[in-house]
């Protein structure tokens, strides 16, 4: 499967996709779109609540 990170996948498609969208990879590796070394995109999210408890801010 291809790897492009955000920003390509988001130009390639014509989204508007964000990191709760979608699912990234943990480390970095190289976009086939832009060429540099980034997180990139796995797959798609399904259980965006679930992202939304992990990273919500804390008051």
């Amino acid at each position: 499967m291809a790897e492009f990170c955000l920003d390509c996948w988001n130009r390639m498609n014509h989204t508007r996709q964000t990191e709760r969208d979608c699912l990234l990879s943990n480390g970095r590796e190289l976009c086939e779109g832009c060429g540099k070394f980034c997180r990139v995109v796995e797959g798609e999210r399904t259980l965006k609540f679930l992202y939304d408890l992990r990273h919500r801010k804390k008051k």
